[in-house]
């Protein structure tokens, strides 16, 4: 008997290891974490957003690493998207566990006046995603009927 009482205090402690996770932190778990854009003072130079632009497109489009992806947006960013919620965290939480298994064909990008845009082709369809830069960072996203500028 003392035996048992012994075994069953040393064990104790492994068994809440083993204790089930509630799915919603497994889930957290599993999808990473992104530092958000602070925004750049004094603000940079239109080259400079499209450098940093440039950089967001290859992270989101070519290597598909969502959470660096999101190092270039603001987390009070505003989705215009009526389907989705504001703030990064929201955008993220719905791309993080499926973005990098995405087959994505890059058709073409564009940065003009502090705005900038993506148009690629994945499971979807073709997309156009629109995005609002201020000081360095992605303030505002649009996905919706989008159309890519032809000048």
């Amino acid at each position: 008997m003392r035996a048992f009482t012994l075994l069953a205090a040393l064990s104790a402690p492994l068994v809440g290891l083993a204790a089930p996770t509630p799915l919603g932190k497994a889930i957290v778990g599993r999808q990473g974490n992104s530092t958000f854009c602070t925004r750049i003072t004094p603000a940079p130079t239109a080259e400079e957003t499209e450098a940093r632009f440039n950089e967001f497109a290859d992270l989101f489009l070519v290597q598909k690493d969502v959470y660096k992806a999101f190092e270039y947006i603001l987390p009070e960013y505003i989705n215009h998207n009526p389907l989705a919620q504001n703030g990064a965290q929201n955008a993220l939480d719905i791309l993080g566990p499926i973005w990098g298994s995405q087959s994505i064909t890059v058709i073409r990008t564009k940065f003009e006046g502090g705005m900038s845009w993506l148009n690629y082709r994945n499971g979807m369809g073709e997309i156009v995603d629109r995005y609002r830069w201020e000081d360095g960072c992605i303030i505002e996203h649009w996905d919706q009927g989008e159309q890519f500028p032809e000048t």
